[in-house]
């Protein structure tokens, strides 16, 4: 039997196409990360080494069994097979210790089995990764601080077709994958992108198992603030056989996830300082601001107003299915050819009620004769205001993302030293959005606002002035006036063509193997974005389209400090986009109605079009040596990439006309003329040369020095790139010539970096590390505003013109601890007791010229999206058939945004938050599992604040979740 094993182990690994030990060794389920960086100890077994090396070279295949996973340890493992969490743990160890880059690895039991189901929210247990939540679920990734993160699958290209250049980690269904790995300091053989790092999402091949694999599993998830459920499915077949022409094998994995979610937010507005400033000849700048003081009895005293506060209901679902087919073929010993189509197909919708009283930068008027509460800063607390514009908003906003990727590898060994890679792909990825929104105004005539101790309160009665109606938010009748509707739509096509071949030669000796390879990528991204259309209702609606939506008692979880309800345009029919057109077009100036039905199009300066073509070559060696006092190996390598960038688009002109003569003075009135569309077409180029080097020092057979140091690149997105620009001659009394475009001429931001990592090990399972890393990123992209000039006729004006440019340097450094390890010293069942912890602190010093307060002062803000500590505790039990994991993830306050869309141009900070999930798998018979798990079980508050915690600006919730999946392989 042993043999038996010993042999099915070396059968894998010989026909594993240029897999990793990182990609041999991963599936998905309880992950368990394992942190690298450079080479194989001295005499230990190098196929964790070389596989890993090659990761961006061919698909690297995951999932090759349990066995194959102790791999590369250089450990004896006496033919014992372990299973489950503990297999994990030993796996990502080995990884960690093994590995030739700087690679963090999330490893899994069985196939399709992640507690962690979305991909992001899977990341983040790794050390340094934080990931940004969207309507509940984790989104994007920062890696060690930096958002500039390049994300591939199987070593190649892979994106969502957008203003971007990555992929969005919602749309994948993390049942296709085998195994992600980050790259923090890649090497040379890696391709470039991201200055935060690389994720390598890998998928499973046939000939990573025996023979006959199946794989179903099915589940319900509930969500527990919206009260629904939605099913999931996976089925993973695989065989593979001896023919004539050699073997074969061929894979089929189809992945079905449909979610939903309810986020509920509760927000005060911008905080306004009172402008108490006054003229030179003595009189006040603001008058109405100095008479708000007066009136509050807060003359002469900082006073901080908020603006308003408002009411979110958030209500949508998810859809995802993923297909992954794959084919390898394996004609002779030396040769072997992979083909896989992977197609992911991701909707998103939802609808939502929002109802908000505010005034925007207008003033807000206090009702003088009720109290005001305030801090010790003058920071407003509590008090009451009359007049207040109100919104009662239902509004529809969808994206479906279409990515399909063709791909053929060829691998050739001609002889024990020598293999050649081939490699192309083929991508086209398309995604259609849209966005609408029903406005229906009314006022609040008295608004009573708390904030600052909690959750905001927002509660509005009528004043005593019978003449201004009943005042109820609940009456139909109060949105008589203010109402309309806006329109908008996008569409976005991108494709690749890409081609590598790269070859490796080993040598006997100090110098192990030589790396070398070239690539091509040819890309197009054409993106259509239309601008919103507006359309005023000019009258109420019937009363068939109006909805009473309740809110005391019923959102955020029942909460009572909120209006009974209020009217909104029926949701049901703002879910369907063409029936919300058709039901407002009555309704609308009847020169708008035609306009409305139709839908808002696109004009010549609404596309975006950009192609990219780069030329890449790179080498590496590797090198190792025991006969120094401390022996050591590692990898010396350069990369030299060109890239040509092709940009298109159009300025769009207005001249001044006139459109006709004042009746009371008889003077001519001016507006904007007719539009015409000149083409724009900039073309530039860069090359950029990027080295590296990693070295490990073996100090005992248990400690190691790792050290490591790069240069990285990360291209500006193509919405960056945009040189699309609007002119209007004409600008009204008083205003001021301004437009907003992107910047055809940016350069890439380039990254210099260096990492130090000290690890112990002192069992199979169990590791003590820490490590250390600096980054100097240069060419920030930041928007800034400057004069341009343009012409109309024999007329030349100046325009601020806002556009990104490439700014200041930044500076970003810190470190990370953690450890691993299972009780095994613990007698009986208590030894499946263990335990995995990490801590990451990261400080960043980089410019955010846009962050300023409402007086306009520029504000010094870290690093957007950037914590500066965060931690993962998780324990986990596995022993015998039960299997379980509680994981509990945290992180400090950080950056949302230097300037926040309705903030007032406020910087917007996310308070510290952490949130804790759980999973218990009970193996009920040799093939067959239950699996429980929950998410976001400490039901977590999110919330936000402007500039400082004293002036809060939202409070959210979202849903816990609760799956109950069954899981039978063979």
């Amino acid at each position: 039997m042993k043999r038996l094993v010993a042999a099915r182990r070396l059968r894998r690994l010989q026909l594993a196409t240029g897999a990793s030990a990182v990609a041999v060794l991963i599936g998905m389920a309880t992950p368990v990360f394992a942190q690298a960086t450079s080479s194989t100890p001295v005499g230990t077994p190098t196929q964790a080494t070389d596989a890993a090396a090659q990761s961006a070279t061919v698909s690297p295949s995951g999932d090759q069994g349990v066995a194959d996973q102790q791999a590369g340890s250089g450990v004896p493992d006496d033919d014992i097979v372990v299973t489950g969490v503990r297999a994990s743990l030993q796996s990502a160890q080995n990884i960690k210790r093994n590995a030739d880059q700087i690679v963090d690895s999330i490893v899994a039991e069985d196939i399709g089995k992640l507690p962690d189901r979305n991909v992001a929210e899977a990341l983040q247990r790794v050390t340094g990764v934080q990931i940004q939540r969207s309507y509940g679920e984790g989104s994007s990734v920062a890696i060690r601080g930096l958002s500039q993160v390049r994300i591939e699958i199987n070593g190649r290209d892979i994106f969502t077709a957008s203003g971007g250049r990555s992929l969005s980690l919602e749309d994948v269904p993390s049942e296709l994958l085998a195994g992600v790995d980050v790259y923090k300091n890649p090497s040379a053989e890696l391709i470039e992108g991201g200055i935060g790092g690389l994720i390598n999402l890998r998928t499973r091949k046939p000939f990573d198992f025996d023979g006959f694999k199946l794989s179903a599993s099915g589940g319900v998830n509930y969500y527990d603030l919206y009260g629904v459920s939605k099913p999931q499915a996976n089925l993973l077949v695989s065989d593979r056989w001896n023919t004539g022409i050699g073997e074969i094998g061929v894979l089929v994995d189809v992945a079905f996830q449909q979610t939903a979610f309810r986020q509920d937010q509760i927000s005060s507005q911008p905080f306004y300082l009172l402008n108490e400033a006054r003229n030179a000849d003595g009189t006040f700048v603001n008058p109405v601001d100095a008479a708000t003081a007066a009136g509050l009895g807060r003359t002469g005293k900082p006073t901080y107003l908020s603006h308003g506060v408002g009411i979110g209901e958030y209500l949508g679902d998810r859809r995802r299915l993923g297909v992954d087919v794959a084919l390898q073929w394996k004609p002779t010993d030396t040769l072997q050819f992979t083909g896989e189509y992977i197609r992911s197909d991701y909707n998103f919708r939802y609808a939502d009620y929002s109802y908000f009283a505010y005034t925007g930068d207008n003033p807000i008027t206090p009702d003088f004769t009720k109290p005001f509460t305030y801090d010790e800063d003058g920071n407003f607390r509590s008090g009451t205001f009359v007049n207040v514009p109100t919104n009662a908003n239902t509004s529809l906003e969808t994206r479906h993302s279409v990515t399909s990727d063709y791909s053929l590898n060829a691998k050739w060994t001609p002889s024990d030293r020598l293999t050649i890679n081939g490699d192309f792909q083929y991508i086209r990825g398309t995604t259609d959005g849209q966005r609408s929104i029903v406005i229906l105004g009314s006022t609040a005539e008295s608004l009573f606002l708390a904030t600052g101790d909690g959750v905001p309160t927002m509660l509005i009665s009528p004043d005593t002035n019978a003449a201004n109606g009943n005042g109820l938010t609940t009456d139909p009748a109060n949105y008589a006036s203010g109402a309309g509707y806006l329109d908008h739509i996008e569409h976005s096509v991108g494709t690749e063509y890409a081609g590598r071949l790269d070859a490796k030669y080993t040598f006997d000796g100090f110098l192990k193997s030589i790396s070398a390879g070239l690539r091509y990528t040819d890309r197009s991204a054409v993106t259509d974005s239309s601008t919103y259309a507006y359309y005023g209702l000019t009258r109420p609606l019937a009363s068939s389209l109006y909805e009473l939506r309740p809110f005391r008692g019923e959102v955020y979880r029942g909460y009572q400090g909120v209006p009974d309800g209020a009217i909104f345009f029926d949701r049901n029919i703002v879910l369907d986009y063409d029936a919300t057109r058709a039901a407002l077009a009555p309704y609308v100036d009847p020169s708008q109605t035609q306009a409305l039905l139709n839908g808002v199009g696109y004009q010549p300066s609404d596309r975006n079009t950009q192609s990219e073509k780069t030329y890449t070559a790179y080498g590496v060696a590797r090198f190792g040596t025991s006969d120094f006092a401390v022996p050591f190996d590692g990898n010396i390598g350069l990369r030299v990439v060109k890239t040509k960038v092709g940009t298109s688009g159009f300025e769009s002109r207005s001249p001044q006309v006139q459109t006709g003569v004042d009746a009371t003075t008889g003077q001519p009135i001016f507006g904007n003329g007719p539009v015409s569309f000149v083409p724009i077409s900039v073309n530039s180029d860069y090359t950029k040369f990027l080295p590296s080097v990693n070295l490990t020092f073996h100090l005992t057979d248990k400690l190691q020095l790792r050290l490591a140091g790069s240069k990285a690149l990360t291209r500006p997105d193509f919405t960056q790139l945009n040189p699309n620009v609007s002119i209007n001659e004409f600008v009204a009394t008083g205003g001021q010539r301004v437009a907003t475009s992107g910047n055809a001429n940016l350069k890439p931001l380039t990254a210099t970096q260096f990492d130090a990592s000290l690890e112990y090990y002192f069992s199979r399972t169990g590791s003590l590390y820490a490590a250390g890393f600096y980054k100097k990123v240069d060419g920030f992209i930041a928007n800034i505003t400057g004069p341009e000039s343009y012409s109309f006729g024999n007329n030349t004006y100046t325009y601020q013109v806002t556009r990104p440019v490439n700014g200041d340097n930044g500076k970003i450094k810190g470190f990370e601890i953690g450890a691993n390890s299972f009780f095994d010293f613990l007698p009986g069942w208590l030894s499946g007791f263990g335990t995995q912890a990490n801590f990451t602190f990261v400080d960043s010093k980089a410019p955010s010229p846009g962050a300023t307060d409402t007086s306009g002062n520029r504000l010094l803000v870290p690093l957007e999206q950037l914590s500066k500590y965060s931690y993962n505790l998780i324990g986990f039990y596995d022993r015998g058939p039960l299997s379980a994991r509680a994981a509990y993830n945290w992180r400090s306050k950080y950056v949302v945004t230097t300037a926040g869309n309705g903030s007032g141009n406020l910087p917007i900070f996310n308070a510290a938050r952490g949130q804790l999930d759980a999973s218990v798998t009970y193996t009920v018979a040799p093939h067959f599992a239950l699996t429980v798990d929950g998410t976001n079980l400490t039901n977590t508050t999110n919330r936000t604040y402007y500039g400082i915690a004293s002036r809060p600006q939202s409070y959210v919730l979202n849903d816990r979740r609760i799956s109950v999946i069954a899981r039978l392989t063979y």
